[in-house]
């Protein structure tokens, strides 16, 4: 069997660990299995496959898609129109030889290595599942991104014949939540498709207490970009903090830092926004927090909100995307529409000034977080792939 990751290490977030877990649920539950994971490089992630017993192929796995994050930075229309009939030409040819390259290279290596199944991560590398097609093999598509809505990508043959095609090439398309699910299926009502909520088992912590007198803590978890909502949330500490609610917000994860603080001071909230690089260890800034965050406007699924929930936290997240699998209002945590920090600020105020509202709520996300179990997630992805 071969398995394809477009990352070698665990930058590439979620999509990258989940992949992990199909290795280690695949290599504990078949031993006898002859499994070949697929990078683009050596890496952390393919060191760790490689311990569990995992043969390694490095080979180029571009793309078939590109980013049009750079639309929002411009601010220019005409050098936004400019740049569109210009480069995007350019690009859309690049990435289709590139494409066509790859899908040849994925065919030798697959005559070499004559799989029975061919499995790929995430929507944004397409070539293995290509050339698994043509060859005649059986191939597997685990999806758990949107792709437009969240990363804002551009697809070689469009959106919505991507979408299509993901099914086409695919004995089954194993997505990481309902909502990818019925985004797929609206596309392609026919498309075969499975549900396997991703492992999460982080450490199961006691709900913190707040004590008399300390401000309310609340931390958001994530890569910095206006997709996953850090300004959103400086937006709302502020208008807690306006309304004299004694609040402060961390923030974690990777990117830049500039426009938050300029925005936080911007506000007048400078003081109460603490905000630190990424880190492999979420543990401390759970445990010193009272409320975790999820303010992404499209979450694929959206880890670190269970990850907060396990460490005994409730959780005011957005009510889009696969938030609303994780979060039950009133249950485990709260939610607010996408963009809207006036009600977010209304959440947090009322966790602020409800500590037995809090309290309870904190209790019910570290129950219902335990349904994201390895056992669970190990017995579905292998009756998936007829390997029970």
């Amino acid at each position: 069997m071969v398995l394809v990751s477009p990352s070698a290490d665990f930058s590439g977030g979620g999509g990258a660990v989940g992949f992990r877990d199909v290795v280690v649920a695949l290599r504990e539950r078949r031993p006898d299995l002859d499994l070949v994971a697929v990078y683009p490089q050596k890496g952390a992630m393919e060191a760790e496959c490689t311990r569990h017993g995992v043969r390694t192929e490095v080979a180029r796995i571009g793309w078939w898609m590109y980013g049009e994050g750079w639309r929002g930075r411009l601010r220019v229309p005409f050098i936004e129109a400019l740049v569109g009939v210009l480069v995007l030409p350019l690009g859309t040819a690049i990435v289709g030889a590139l494409l066509l390259i790859d899908t040849v290279r994925a065919v030798l290596l697959l005559n070499r290595l004559r799989p029975t199944i061919v499995f790929t991560n995430t929507l944004t590398v397409a070539a293995h599942a290509i050339a698994a097609k043509l060859l005649g093999i059986t191939h597997y598509w685990m999806v758990s991104e949107f792709g437009r809505d969240d990363f804002q990508l551009r697809f070689l043959f469009g959106y919505r014949r991507s979408m299509r095609l993901i099914g086409r090439l695919s004995e089954s398309v194993i997505c990481s939540s309902h909502a990818i699910e019925r985004t797929l299926l609206e596309i392609d009502p026919t498309m075969a498709t499975h549900i396997v909520y991703p492992v999460v088992d982080t450490p199961l912590g006691t709900p913190p207490e707040r004590h008399p007198g300390e401000p309310l803590r609340v931390v958001l978890a994530g890569r910095f970009s206006p997709a996953k909502g850090q300004q959103l949330a400086v937006q709302a500490v502020a208008r807690a903090r306006k309304a004299g609610v004694d609040i402060e917000l961390t923030l974690v994860g990777a990117g830049s830092q500039a426009p938050l603080r300029k925005l936080a001071r911007r506000l007048g909230v400078e003081e109460l926004v603490t905000i630190h690089g990424p880190t492999d260890d979420l543990a401390p800034f759970w445990s010193a927090a009272h409320v975790g965050l999820m303010c992404s406007q499209c979450e694929g699924f959206g880890r670190v909100t269970v990850e907060a929930m396990r460490a005994g936290l409730p959780v005011c997240g957005t009510n889009a995307g696969a938030t609303p699998e994780i979060i039950d209002a009133g249950v485990n945590g709260l939610l607010s529409p996408p963009g809207d920090s006036n009600t977010l600020a209304a959440n947090l105020m009322a966790l602020e000034s409800d500590e037995e509202l809090r309290r309870k709520l904190a209790f019910g996300a570290v129950e219902t977080a335990e349904r994201f179990q390895r056992v669970r997630h190990d017995d579905d992805i292998t009756a998936i792939l007829g390997l029970n």
